[in-house]
């Protein structure tokens, strides 16, 4: 029975906020006679489910982008990044040589969650679109996303309650639904069996707040592979 919270802040409303007010106080400043562009800015968040004890840092362009190495089950706050293609790297947290490297796009006025996932020669990259229509203000927000590599296809649901989210394989993501802003037991069951694989006890969903849930690692690990577990990252 596992429970594991990381708390995201820096959500891409008010990442774009930030960055018109700068930018439009200091072009008004310079030049109140015109109108003031607007600029155009993406956000992305970094997560590491490779399922082993390395940790990693990530590089954007060339330039390192985390201040401390991210550990299994690690996420960094959403950043603001340019629009348009990037080249995004990691490494260990001991060396700068690419361990993978990959070009990666992103649009305008939208946020990212981008994951590690697999290990040794298969790392590889899973970037998601974090669309959110619109947050509710008496409900919290919940997605999951699957990221056991040896897990089949999975249920997230309330303990001893409805499922929530249904059959979701390996990386498959669901959209944000709607939960019941109070604490809960969550659990991931085996689709096809009804087997429990984990579980968060006592989460804590707070009104007009939006939660990714994952299932990480390895369900039947061996040698130094991570233990399957669920992490809940607070997207705000």
């Amino acid at each position: 029975m596992n429970l594991s919270t990381i708390k995201i802040t820096g959500s891409l409303n008010k990442l774009m906020t930030g960055t018109l007010v700068a930018m439009s106080v200091l072009f008004l400043s310079s030049c109140s006679t015109k109108e003031a562009p607007t600029p155009e800015v993406a956000a992305v968040m970094f997560v590491n489910t490779s399922p082993t004890p390395a940790t990693y840092n990530i590089y954007v362009n060339g330039g390192q982008a985390n201040t401390g190495a991210l550990p299994f089950g690690g996420a960094m706050p959403y950043s603001r990044i340019a629009p348009g293609e990037h080249s995004i790297k990691f490494t260990t947290a001991s060396s700068t040589e690419s361990l993978i490297t990959k070009k990666v796009a992103m649009e305008n006025n939208k946020s990212y969650s981008l994951f590690l996932i697999g290990k040794d020669d298969k790392l590889d990259y899973l970037v998601i679109n974090d669309e959110i229509a619109k947050r509710p203000t008496d409900k919290a927000m919940i997605r999951f996303i699957n990221l056991s590599p040896d897990a089949a296809a999975l249920d997230l649901g309330v303990k001893d309650g409805a499922i929530l989210i249904g059959d979701k394989a390996y990386k498959a993501n669901s959209t944000f639904i709607e939960v019941e802003a109070k604490k809960q037991t969550l659990q991931i069951k085996d689709k096809a069996t009804g087997e429990m694989k984990s579980e968060l006890v006592d989460a804590e969903f707070k009104a007009g707040e939006v939660y990714t849930i994952l299932s990480i690692g390895i369900l039947a690990p061996t040698g130094l592979e991570q233990k399957a577990i669920l992490k809940l990252i607070n997207n705000k």
